[in-house]
């Protein structure tokens, strides 16, 4: 039952944001400097993103994860209302649109580690793989849902409305919440000293750099998201119709990946589960990057989608069982902002790339990053630690 309400709940939430965020940067692009305006949000945002990642983990570890899922959910509910509000008015319709595009970044940094934080402490440690698996699929689901709804049933006129109705949906999400039995655990005085709580975590190299390997998969795929559209524009000469196949191909495989991972992937075999994920993306990445025709690429995708799916389903199931509950929206705050570092980082080369050699074969690029995670993970093998990450009296 509470895997169904907490499913429901995020299926929900996730259609509400996945519309608003297909309507408003579209709207944004076709508004008179708005492209300009996305542009400078979107980067400005992933910056800032660094630096309030610490602060998300103190959140979610200091105060109840449910109250902290509702109210990241109900904030996002009244920035949807205000941007429908001030839709209507041609002055400040950029504005609000810009500003829910920037809340809506800083919304999925605090929900997603509140979400995964709240899954360790409601969920017993062998219900968790199947759990993790089970978001995965929803995530995948929601996905389709608000591309077919995009295409066959929302026209340019439903806009104003559909910002209504998400904020009404986000509502919905929240107040389902409220139907999972919930009792915050007391937190020992040490877990509330920001100073030990991070120096504990960053003494951790093993866990650190897990959490650096693991996210190498999401990183790649940011990268993918740029050059897929200037490699098979510009250097195949194909059209956007080709560029939806590859997703519908991504989509497939990260669903079916997390639904059948979520069955086999315990704590125990979590870790081997990662590397041969990883082993099998890099593979892939590097048949693509030695054949980059349109066959290659779409097939790519999809063992791509399957194993970032099933090595993000390992990985939180086993780092639940190997950090404290005390401090588990603390770290994984460690890891969003390395990740939003090496996103920020990845993405300026790229970007110098494009530049001094176009219409290039960028995918040896995102080749390049896999392989830095297979050598993370040799690294772990000789720095892994098998005990759990807590804060210790000691560290005073």
């Amino acid at each position: 039952m509470k895997l169904f309400v907490l499913t429901f709940s995020n299926f929900i939430a996730s259609i509400a944001m996945g519309i608003a965020l297909t309507v408003v940067p579209w709207e944004l692009s076709k508004s008179l400097g708005g492209e300009k305006v996305l542009a400078f949000t979107a980067t400005y945002a992933t910056a800032l993103l660094i630096f309030l990642a610490p602060v998300s983990g103190r959140v979610v570890d200091r105060f109840s994860r449910r109250s902290t899922l509702m109210v990241c959910i109900v904030m996002m509910a009244i920035v949807l209302q205000i941007a429908s509000v001030a839709y209507g008015n041609s002055f400040l319709k950029v504005a609000s649109l810009s500003v829910f595009y920037f809340a809506s970044q800083v919304f999925f940094l605090f929900f997603y580690n509140a979400l995964t934080a709240f899954i360790q402490e409601v969920f017993a440690e062998s219900e968790r793989g199947k759990v993790n698996g089970w978001m995965q699929v929803e995530m995948q689901v929601s996905t389709f849902v608000v591309g077919l709804l995009m295409i066959y049933a929302v026209n340019s006129n439903d806009f104003q409305f559909l910002l209504q109705l998400n904020s009404g949906l986000m509502l919905l999400s929240a107040f389902l919440l409220c139907f999972i039995p919930y009792t915050q655990q007391a937190r020992p005085a040490r877990a509330r000293v920001s100073r030990m709580v991070f120096r504990s975590i960053l003494k951790r190299k093993d866990l650190v750099l897990l959490g650096i390997c693991a996210n190498i998969t999401y990183v790649a795929i940011m990268m993918l998201n740029v050059v897929h559209p200037i490699y098979l524009s510009s250097v195949l000469k194909l059209d956007i119709s080709d560029l939806a196949k590859l997703s519908i191909s991504f989509g497939l495989g990260a669903a079916l990946s997390g639904f059948l991972v979520s069955r086999i992937v315990t704590t125990q075999s979590a870790l081997m589960t990662m590397r041969i994920c990883l082993v099998i993306y890099t593979l892939t990445l590097l048949t693509i990057s030695l054949f980059p025709t349109l066959p290659t690429i779409v097939i790519g995708m999809g063992i791509l989608g399957a194993m970032g799916s099933a090595e993000r389903v390992a990985f939180n199931t086993y780092v639940m069982s190997m950090v404290e509950k005390d401090i588990f929206g603390s770290y994984l705050s460690v890891i969003s902002s390395l990740t939003y570092i090496q996103r920020t980082l990845f993405g300026f080369l790229l970007s110098l790339l494009i530049v001094g050699f176009p219409a290039a074969n960028y995918y040896w690029f995102v080749f390049a990053i896999s392989a830095c995670g297979l050598l993370g993970h040799v690294i772990l093998l000789f720095i892994t630690n098998n005990q759990i990450l807590e804060v210790r009296e000691e560290h005073a």
